[in-house]
């Protein structure tokens, strides 16, 4: 048999509930104490049964991650280092994060991830876009819970947002700045909240820098109502090019997207940045392998799911605090595919 809280106690010299307050981090406990138990507990590489801590705090331990099956694929790396981060974060808690994807016509109530079925998680995190009516469920079941790069109108709920707008301000600037004017835009899912948020910092942007009328002329956009895609990019820029012949350089709304441009442009023989300067959105893994290696608005992706575990974490142990929606900065990267001018 492992050791026990009581002989950690007992080769300490103090009481069990001294050790389990140090644990536990709760209570005042004298510095020399704490050191002295902290000591042995590492020493012999206490774990306490996760079954005990269940009666004491009324817990599981879980957090239950939700994702849609169409943010795992394999193109998009985004929001796996967003699970990733939630992951890093979890163990800071000595929490185990249960995944479970769903499909766009999930059906609610029949279909819903088993742990929310059994109530088997202390919280849940929700990443992307999911159907609305999961969303609901999980209120009306009062399970805490923060979103990451969603949001659902009317709805207060805690949410973890990068900043779009000002991301793509950013993108803006660095083309204006070497003088590139005809500048469009490439799009999809505009239901999602941040792809929204993104086509209006480009408008917003444009117009900062005496450029509105172009951002308000349809030929320099390409937007669809569908999941983001290399297909979208493709289509997008070869819409863009027949439209408005003056085009100098496209935002795409991410790097999946630009992937799409990127290529397009190459069958089509334009030389990038010469021709066409291009920007995406993420700065995924592959984003300085392209070819030419692409410009892109770096997202602290792993610090995002960091962010929304220890948001998690606050609204379970305080049901009453009021929503928040924490916003974490972005930066471009600045790499061949946008530089005209050689200018960073």
């Amino acid at each position: 048999m492992g050791i026990t809280i009581k002989d950690i106690a007992q080769i300490a010299g103090v009481s069990t509930s001294t050790v389990s307050l140090i644990m536990s981090g709760k209570g005042y406990v004298s510095g020399d104490t704490r050191e002295k138990v902290q000591k042995i507990i590492d020493e012999y590489n206490y774990r306490p049964l996760r079954s005990a801590r269940q009666l004491a705090s009324n817990k599981t331990g879980n957090i239950g991650f939700i994702i849609s099956d169409v943010h795992l694929s394999r193109s998009e790396a985004f929001y796996s280092r967003i699970l990733l981060g939630a992951e890093l974060e979890a163990r800071n808690y000595d929490a185990y994060l249960l995944l479970s994807t769903v499909r766009a016509d999930l059906d609610v109530p029949r279909n819903i991830p088993r742990f929310l079925k059994g109530r088997d998680i202390d919280g849940v995190i929700v990443a992307g876009s999911v159907p609305h009516d999961l969303i609901k469920y999980i209120l009306k079941e009062n399970i805490p819970m923060v979103l990451i790069d969603f949001k659902v109108e009317n709805l207060k709920i805690d949410t973890v947002f990068m900043d779009n707008r000002s991301g793509i301000h950013q993108a803006v600037e660095h083309l204006v700045k070497q003088n590139i004017r005809q500048i469009g835009f490439i799009g999809g899912s505009n239901y999602h909240p941040s792809i929204r948020e993104r086509f209006e910092g480009y408008q917003t942007g444009m117009e900062k820098n005496g450029l509105g009328n172009i951002a308000r002329n349809k030929d320099y956009t390409y937007l669809i109502d569908d999941e983001t895609s290399a297909e979208i990019g493709a289509k997008g820029i070869s819409s863009v090019l027949k439209s408005a012949s003056e085009l100098e350089a496209v935002i795409c709304v991410n790097d999946t997207t630009a992937l799409g441009c990127l290529q397009q442009l190459r069958e089509q023989r334009k030389r990038i940045p010469e021709d066409i300067a291009v920007i995406g959105f993420d700065d995924n893994y592959y984003a300085s392998v392209m070819h030419p290696p692409l410009s892109s608005i770096y997202v602290p992706k792993v610090e995002m799911g960091m962010a929304a575990m220890k948001l998690l974490m606050e609204r379970i142990e305080n049901r009453k605090q009021l929503c928040q929606t924490r916003v974490i900065p972005v930066e471009l990267v600045v790499r061949e595919s946008s530089m005209q001018n050689h200018i960073i």
